[in-house]
């Protein structure tokens, strides 16, 4: 058999365009470049700092002015910019060209510290170099001059995580350092930290970046990536991050793996492993029909899908709060990041199922999540609960309907008398009925044909005592008192109608409506078996009131 030439066939197939090797080349040396987004857009200097205006400002100032400390303690929740403003603070007191306290990034000592190449800037993980030996290390080496700057800048992240005898012997030298060495120690958990480390730095408190900024920073790295972005994609990765710019950042690096030069909504939230918007609105959308059915199917749904159990109870959460918040702030509230035609949908069907249930249903499932950490059985704590809550939904309505059955009937109110009862005759057979619903020219059926405008009245004047309304209903009038009755259990809704400002709220939109001043009365109807009664007289009784009614036979 003819041997075969390699350098022949190396040739054919380069001819043939299916074996170039310097294509091959240039793969590898691209995927060997490439950094993580988080790291290709980590501040350089202290204007590119998100977020924490209060620090950058202070240290710029420190520099420009010389008023360097020895030690300096970053402490804040992680992905805040506690690592990036050590490395800048140790740029700017080693830079050769400092402009009004900002590293120039071009000069050798600022693009050493940048490539990690300084020899005076050393960055410690205290998670992994906890020990006393690691400690005495350091104070050895403390006592060298930098080689090319001005300080030696040790940069000791979670120092948290040092052992109390690695704490005592750093203690020494942070009381009294070489002027040429600056200590900048950076944590999470700043509790932790003895309190003789913590009184011998200058202590500097990251906080959590706002959504706006967050969304800013990223809309940046977007428009210089030329990727676009679906409405509602930003607001997720923001919420998801939960005030870390750095997992913002890491994120989005994922959803554009995945989704190429457009990011959809759908893509955010499978690469997020969240609930998709159109599954909560069918699972809400059930919860209005009363459901159980088509409830347990987009559960069963989702969990096939691969999505957690608690992960439905968050997100679940999370859509049911929009419906509140969307209730009683409005649908023009920004506290809801989700779009336009979201909001619609949200706004419909938080309206169907009433602020009640909705505040209920959030206090079932908040519980629901803090138990399902500790169980095993997490499918089986969510399908129950809810259904609990379709049942509570119809509990719910089949109380408002015996209120409204109740109410159909006009009250019959007897006249108040001094005057002993007297005694009848079988001729008078008929019960006394005073015009008392009718004497100011309004009745209760007028009262009840027109609520629905003063509700909508009392939503323009002001929302969180509509909400409270809607789960009273017009009971009785009675002379100047209107009398609405609160279903049993909503005794704070009730007393926050009492209050002054707000029941002249109601009163001024009962007066705009009827055109006549009432005197809101407010009631709080009883838990059904409580003080029932087969008597009719022991009825009116507890409908009306104590007074005299006089039957006559």
């Amino acid at each position: 058999m003819r041997a075969i030439d390699h350098s022949l066939l190396h040739a054919f197939l380069m001819k043939q365009g299916r074996y170039n090797f310097l294509d091959i080349a240039r793969k590898e040396a691209a995927s060997l470049s490439y950094r993580a987004l988080y790291r290709e857009w980590r501040p350089q200097d202290f204007a590119s700092l998100v977020g924490q205006n209060h620090i950058s400002r202070t240290l710029q100032n420190a520099v420009s002015k010389g008023r360097i400390g020895h030690a300096y303690l970053f402490s804040g929740p992680r992905g805040t910019g506690k690592t990036s403003t050590a490395k800048i603070l140790a740029k700017a007191v080693n830079c050769l060209a400092l402009q009004d306290g900002q590293p120039c990034n071009r000069c050798a000592n600022c693009d050493d510290i940048n490539s990690s190449r300084s020899l005076d800037v050393l960055e410690i993980d205290a998670a992994s170099n906890r020990g006393i030996e690691e400690i005495r290390d350091i104070k050895e080496r403390v006592n060298f001059a930098p080689s090319q700057g001005k300080f030696k800048v040790y940069i000791i992240d979670e120092v948290h995580m040092l052992t109390t005898e690695a704490f005592n012997a750093l203690l020494k030298t942070l009381e009294e350092p070489p002027p040429h060495v600056i200590f900048i120690l950076a944590t999470t958990e700043p509790q932790k930290i003895p309190l003789t480390i913590l009184s011998r730095c200058q202590r500097y408190d990251f906080h959590k970046i706002a959504p706006r900024d967050m969304e800013l920073r990223l809309k940046e790295i977007l428009d210089a990536s030329n990727v676009t972005v679906e409405e509602g994609v930003l607001p997720i990765i923001v919420k998801k991050a939960e005030g870390g710019l750095r997992d913002a950042i890491s994120i989005l690096d994922q959803c554009m793996s995945f989704g190429g030069d457009t990011i959809s909504l759908e893509t955010a939230q499978l690469v997020l492993g969240m609930v998709k918007s159109q599954a909560l609105f069918n699972l809400t959308e059930a919860f209005v029909e009363k459901d159980a059915v088509k409830l347990l199917t987009e559960v069963n749904t989702l969990l096939r899908e691969g999505i957690e159990p608690g992960q439905i109870i968050k997100d679940l959460l999370e859509h049911l709060r929009n419906m509140v918040l969307l209730q009683v702030c409005g649908a023009d509230s920004q506290l809801v990041a989700v779009t336009g035609e979201e909001k619609e949908v949200l706004t419909r069907q938080g309206q169907s199922l009433g602020l009640a249930w909705l505040s209920q249903a959030i206090g079932v499932l908040a519980r629901l999540e803090s138990e399902s950490r500790w169980r095993a059985n997490t499918r089986i704590l969510l399908e129950t609960a809810l259904i609990g809550l379709i049942l509570q939904g119809e509990k719910r309505d089949q109380a408002v309907l015996a209120v409204s059955e109740k109410k159909n009937v006009e009250p019959v109110v007897a006249k108040k008398s001094e005057e002993p009862a007297k005694v009848t005759t079988p001729a008078e057979n008929k019960i006394e009925k005073p015009s008392s619903s009718v004497q100011n020219g309004v009745t209760l059926a007028q009262v009840r044909e027109k609520w629905p405008q003063v509700m909508e009245t009392v939503k323009n004047l002001k929302k969180t005592v509509h909400a409270f309304l809607m789960v009273s209903v017009p009971l009785e009038v009675r002379g100047q008192d209107l009398t609405i009755v609160f279903k049993d259990g909503y005794s704070f809704h009730k007393e926050k109608v009492e209050q002054m400002e707000n029941k002249k709220i109601v009163e001024g939109a009962l007066e705009k409506i009827l055109g006549q001043r009432f005197n809101l009365v407010c009631l709080l109807e009883e838990e059904p078996g409580q003080g029932s009664s087969d008597d009719p007289v022991e009825k009116a009784r507890n409908i009306f009131g104590s007074d005299i009614v006089i039957i006559k036979n």
